[in-house]
């Protein structure tokens, strides 16, 4: 018998208030578009809370990462559920600062290959949310050293991730911070080319991801 899309839709507004049901519904679809193959990497996007990194809501949105012009609208209210959507969420629009669409800064960890353990230098964590997902899926074992240049940006990182023991926050500038050893490298920062101090901190089967602009 067909279902009368009043009561579907009244069934979906139930489901969506379970937060946690809201989370693992966001990282299976993330990770479907991201093509992640860490069950880790999936584990923290369904448990780091996006909503703890970002400034009050209701939340202004910026379309999707399917590559249509991005139509920027406030979301009903203040209700987390909101941002765990592929969605950019602006941090300040008049300097075009966002938290990214998660599916594109997935990809980017994803290709990373990260394992429980490894040292991760992340440039351009921006308010922390990604170098939360990669702390998540590190461990307690392993040590992200996230740089951010901007004073505001990284001030607030510090706060956001104090929980996370295995995250060094710096606020400077990245090309003058020696991270020491690493296994990884995330640039996600408008950089043009690999600083020299990067690359021969790297180990011998060190990954660097670097988004060039």
């Amino acid at each position: 018998e067909p279902v009368d899309p009043a009561n579907q839709e009244a069934m979906m507004v139930g489901e969506t208030m379970d937060l946690k049901h809201v989370r693992r519904s966001y990282s299976s679809e993330i990770g479907l578009r991201a093509g992640v193959h860490s069950n880790s990497l999936l584990e923290a996007l369904a448990e780091v809370p996006r909503e703890r990194f970002l400034k009050p809501g209701p939340w202004m949105i910026a379309g999707s990462s399917s590559g249509t012009p991005a139509q920027h609208q406030f979301t009903p209210d203040d209700d987390p559920i909101h941002v765990y959507q592929d969605v950019s969420v602006a941090l300040d629009v008049t300097r075009n600062l966002y938290n990214g669409a998660p599916s594109i800064l997935v990809a980017w960890i994803n290709a990373l290959d990260l394992h429980e353990g490894d040292r991760v230098f992340h440039l351009g964590g921006a308010r922390g949310y990604y170098t939360a997902i990669i702390a998540k899926v590190v461990g307690p074992l392993g040590h992200i050293a996230m740089v951010e240049i901007d004073k505001e940006l990284g001030c607030f990182a510090q706060q956001a991730l104090q929980d996370w023991p295995s995250v060094e926050v710096v606020v400077g500038d990245g090309t003058s911070f020696d991270p020491g050893p690493c296994d990884a490298m995330l640039v996600n920062a408008g950089v043009t080319h690999p600083h020299p101090a990067w690359l021969n901190r790297l180990n011998d089967d060190g990954r660097l991801l670097l988004p060039l602009t």
